[in-house]
């Protein structure tokens, strides 16, 4: 077995070769060996610090979170080793991908995953129904994984998403919206609607099969919220779970099963996480996922009728308040039926600053009294 020689070691002893056809008779063969050993020595050492020196040019450390430090090295094509700044607790929810399965949900035995998609913070549409050939989808923000996984032969997806589906709830999950088969899940969109597909929506690409199943829903984790959704056809299943901190931006509290649990005990609820202008009834985007959950409120209980009613403080003239709380009654039941509810089971009223349910003395009081609530019919 030969092995080749380092190209610094082997012109240095070229040399040695070609001087010593010069040297002496005199000059012992001793100290000729003496010197090549030297001379290989320093030639082997100065090998290990040039690719030591190679390898410490291609990885480059970065903080755990120091997101602008691993593009410019990946961008290098350079290979990225992070660590956790133990000055910044925050940072422990690294913004790394940590890689394989996510550890809130094992894939069914016998299934290889063949896909992962990994995004530190970002957007995310949860589908969350399908009314009147338009797919219902709640925005959420967050730290997105995206995993499609190739299923095992011999087991009906049936099995496997209830599988799926207990595993989850075992560990504090709640399903919010759940559906079988593709006409029922909306899964392609729909043509005549112009409604796109969920592959459209949020890259949950089921295809055109008929056996489709899904589930989505959310549990409390780490510091916040992780929504959870399972998809599957016979081939595959895409597991997408947004994990939103309690701090970000547009998160709400509002979940369609705790509008049902208030109206059930109390017979009206107080719809939080809506956002309006100062003096005015346009409501802002930041509104959409209080809306949506409310909207699927109705769609899960398809015989529920409510009445919108929308309340103000008392800053002001008493005739201008009640007719900017009917406006905004009037736009949250417009935007519920543009959510695929229908009219009949919507009603819109103003009371103004007549029902409050705190001191209108303080800022905090105005506050709680500038409100919308939904009321059992």
């Amino acid at each position: 077995m030969f092995r080749r020689a380092a190209p610094a070691a082997t012109s240095l002893c070229a040399l040695l070769l070609v001087s010593a056809i010069f040297v002496p008779q005199s000059v012992q063969a001793q100290g000729w060996f003496g010197k090549l050993k030297d001379v290989a020595k320093e030639a082997a050492k100065q090998e290990v610090e040039e690719k030591v020196d190679e390898a410490s040019r291609h990885i480059t450390r970065c903080a755990l979170g120091d997101e602008t430090c691993i593009r410019r090295a990946q961008k290098r094509g350079e290979r990225v080793e992070t660590y956790e700044d133990t000055d910044d607790g925050d940072l422990a929810a690294s913004s790394v991908d940590p890689g394989g399965d996510h550890p809130l949900i094992t894939p069914y035995q016998g299934s290889k995953r063949i896909k992962r998609d990994y995004d530190a913070y970002n957007e995310y549409q949860r589908i969350i129904g399908w009314k009147n050939k338009a797919n219902m989808t709640q925005r959420l923000e967050g730290k997105l994984t995206r995993l499609r996984y190739a299923n095992p032969k011999g087991r009906s997806t049936f099995e496997m998403i209830g599988n799926y589906r207990n595993a989850l709830v075992a560990k504090g999950f709640r399903v919010d919206y759940q559906c079988a088969k593709r006409d029922d899940c909306g899964s392609v969109g729909s043509v005549t609607g112009h409604s796109p597909g969920w592959g459209d929506i949020n890259g949950m690409n089921l295809g055109i099969a008929g056996d489709v199943r899904y589930f989505t829903g959310s549990m409390p984790y780490g510091n916040g919220t992780a929504y959870v959704s399972v998809g599957m056809n016979p081939s595959d299943t895409y597991i997408h779970v947004l994990e939103a901190a309690n701090m970000d931006m547009g998160m709400v509290g509002v979940t369609a099963d705790g509008l049902a649990s208030a109206l059930a005990q109390n017979g009206a609820v107080v719809l939080d996480g809506l956002y309006f202008d100062t003096g005015r009834a346009t409501l802002a985007a930041q509104s959409n996922a209080s809306l949506d959950q409310a909207a699927l409120l109705l769609q899960q209980q398809p015989s529920l009728s409510l009445r919108v009613v929308g309340h103000t403080d008392s800053t002001g003239n008493a005739e201008a308040n009640m007719a900017l709380s009917r406006q905004r009654a009037e736009a949250v039941r417009g935007a519920l039926i543009a959510r695929g509810i229908a009219a009949a089971r919507l009603s819109a009223q103003g009371v103004g600053s007549s029902a409050p349910v705190a001191s209108n003395a303080t800022a905090d009081g105005r506050a709680r009294n500038r409100r919308v609530e939904l009321v059992r019919q």
